[in-house]
């Protein structure tokens, strides 16, 4: 696939905003007192990801707020904040080796530990982030609306991989009870190098995928409903903190659910038009995609010697549960294929011939 590395402006979308920068006014501390954190906002960022999905963002933060934000994830990270992260396939739990997480969703933490700068990227930065999207939003003259949830702040997630862990292709929002519709991931690597890994890998459906260096200050932006996306092993320690924005009308049933009235396509071009905009595609996903699943699954799983199953606090799974998790896998596949053959062997040949374009 193409790919963004540093300040390649021939990716398909890098947005520098370097006018109308949005200026996030937040209460200052002891260590930055009278500074402002000031993140690269304007309607050339929202037409972007109207029209394409996504967005790249370079020079997000200030290189000040950049390092200042490092800082203090490395003394979180130190004082044993983080917590190993967790995911499910089907009905099994299971740990990602190497990454940590530390979920700053809940305001109520900030009043028990010492976050230093992160408390006014929770209290401050980011309901004023959505407020400046939403107002972008509304007044933007762009066919697609994000209808964004003002009344509540954006989840806030730190991550740190210490080296060794990816992650499988995945869509952000699923589908319900999830609501998030915007997601927003900057990153703080000062010293990434190409072969270091952990590159986000964003798949507009349909066509070609598009490999994203974790680079210092950089902010990839994508609709969470609508972009298939995942993260290549990390060779070295990386440090990235996400925004997820929740949406009104998320998930309603007509986004949800592909009946048969909406298959009423003339065409192959029609359906593919359809389905590249819709949250739908997340029905056909895996499906379409299924060697790309299955590859970024086991790539992200480590086995374990032992045979006791359902131990979530063990590095690695089973032979077994590896078995059951690849059975998950080709039922889910199989469910889809047998209703929808004939899409859905349309769309993996146009995949592929997306594939083999140079």
């Amino acid at each position: 696939g193409s790919s963004a590395r540093g300040s390649d402006h021939g990716m398909a979308v890098v947005c520098r905003c370097i006018a109308a920068i949005f200026l996030l006014r937040s209460l200052p501390t002891a260590t930055m007192a009278k500074r402002n954190i000031e993140l690269s906002i304007n309607a050339d960022l929202l037409a972007q990801v109207q029209k394409e999905n996504h967005a790249v963002v370079d020079d997000f933060i200030s290189q000040e707020i950049a390092d200042q934000l490092l800082a203090d994830v490395n003394r979180l990270y130190s004082s044993g904040q983080f917590q190993e992260h967790y995911f499910q396939f089907g009905g099994v739990l299971l740990k990602k080796p190497n990454v940590f997480e530390l979920d700053l969703s809940d305001p109520s933490k900030l009043d028990v530990r010492d976050f230093g700068i992160w408390e006014r990227v929770v209290r401050d930065v980011g309901p004023s982030f959505i407020r400046r999207m939403d107002e972008l939003d509304r007044t933007s003259s762009g066919a697609s609306s994000l209808s964004l949830q003002t009344n509540r702040p954006p989840a806030i997630k730190l991550q740190i991989n210490a080296g060794g862990g990816s992650f499988p292709w995945h869509f952000d929002n699923p589908g319900p009870p999830n609501k998030r519709i915007l997601t927003c991931v900057i990153y703080l690597n000062p010293s990434w190098k190409e072969g270091d890994g952990g590159e986000i890998v964003l798949c507009p459906f349909l066509s070609r995928s598009i490999v994203i260096p974790p680079l210092h200050r950089r902010a990839v932006f994508f609709l969470s409903d609508r972009i298939l996306h995942r993260v290549l092993p990390s060779n070295t320690r990386r440090v990235c903190f996400t925004m997820w924005c929740n949406g009104q009308g998320v998930n309603a049933i007509n986004e949800v659910v592909l009946s048969k009235d909406v298959l009423q396509f003339t065409s192959y071009d029609e359906a593919q038009r359809f389905f590249e905009k819709s949250p739908l595609q997340r029905v056909i996903s895996r499906a379409v995609y299924s060697e790309e699943y299955l590859e970024s699954l086991l790539e992200c799983l480590v086995i374990r010697v032992d045979n006791t199953i359902g131990d979530a606090d063990a590095e690695g799974v089973t032979e077994e549960e590896r078995r059951l998790l690849l059975k998950q896998h080709d039922s889910s596949v199989l469910g889809i294929r047998t209703k929808l053959r004939p899409l859905i062997d349309e769309f993996r040949r146009r995949k592929l011939r997306t594939e083999t374009i140079n």
